[in-house]
């Protein structure tokens, strides 16, 4: 049988932050786009517009940033509520809200905003899903291999917009002692959002990130992680990322590929990552 040859929507989440989701979220994008010939959208919709300014900085389109796309071209626009109750919401066609990156095809962009903090953040179902309708309507898992959305670490209707749109989750995850609670609020949104929405999500595994030389305590640590039921479930990456001074002080941007060590770790890393969604989409359609 052949596999039907469609998109992916990956959500890159943990309920904690400072676990180097949005390098993980960048790194493995840029990879797939600049060395494996995959067509990346990312979608920010972190407060924090991290991988906004990662690849504003990257792409030298800081200033267009300042002075055009955070006011007219973000992802606040999918969410913009109607002024009148006889309104029918509108969802914007892709060229209002894609940045096209000319320095890389492969890449585009829908920006964060800082400004998401200030957006209601109370219950609107309807708004949960205009991801996922922005997505169907304009049919973009035939124009894309795979949508990448960076979450914030927080609860909110953003996050349940996100995971609404999306395949799979992957969770970047640091070990240290409060590792497993972000985790475990992970599951309490996902088990929400499955009963309210019937969600069809999967976990596409935890990957450990920035992982420094094991100690006696890191690997207490990381066996008392491995040992919980929840961490079983969603299961782990073979491979990881380690800490890369370079890359963290990121004088060369906040590109994994960009340096020796970080890029040996995000291609291995993305190669698996690769492997494991074939893998999925064969036994979808097998």
């Amino acid at each position: 049988m052949t596999i039907k040859n469609e998109g992916k929507v990956v959500s890159f989440i943990n309920m904690k932050g400072g676990v180097g989701k949005t390098t993980l979220c960048v790194g493995i994008g840029e990879y797939l786009a600049s060395f494996e010939d995959k067509k990346i959208l990312f979608l920010d919709v972190d407060p924090q517009f991290n991988t906004t300014q990662t690849l504003m900085n990257y792409f030298d389109l800081e200033e267009d940033y300042m002075n055009n796309f955070r006011q007219n071209k973000t992802i606040r626009k999918l969410f913009e509520s109607i002024s009148s109750i006889s309104e029918v919401p509108r969802l914007p066609e892709p060229e209002e809200v894609i940045i096209k990156m000319e320095k890389n095809p492969n890449i585009n962009l829908i920006c964060g905003n800082i400004d998401l903090i200030f957006d209601d953040n109370q219950g609107d179902g309807a708004k949960s899903r205009r991801i996922k309708k922005f997505i169907e309507e304009h049919k973009l898992r035939e124009e894309y291999d795979f949508i990448f959305i960076d979450c914030p670490p927080t609860i909110s209707f953003y996050t349940d917009a996100a995971l609404n749109a999306s395949d799979y989750y992957l969770v970047p995850n640091r070990i240290d002692r409060y590792s497993i609670l972000g985790i475990k609020l992970l599951k309490q949104v996902i088990d929400r959002l499955s009963f309210d929405e019937d969600l069809y999500i999967e976990p596409l595994r935890i990957i450990y990130t920035m992982v420094r030389n094991p100690t006696q305590k890191s690997e207490a640590l990381r066996n008392m992680f491995e040992s919980a039921s929840i961490v079983k479930e969603i299961d782990i990456f073979s491979e990881k990322t380690r800490y890369v001074n370079d890359l963290m002080v990121g004088l060369q941007g906040n590109i994994s590929s960009n340096y020796k060590k970080s890029k040996e770790d995000i291609e291995a890393v993305s190669l698996e990552f690769l492997e494991l969604v074939e893998r999925k989409n064969s036994h979808e359609f097998s």
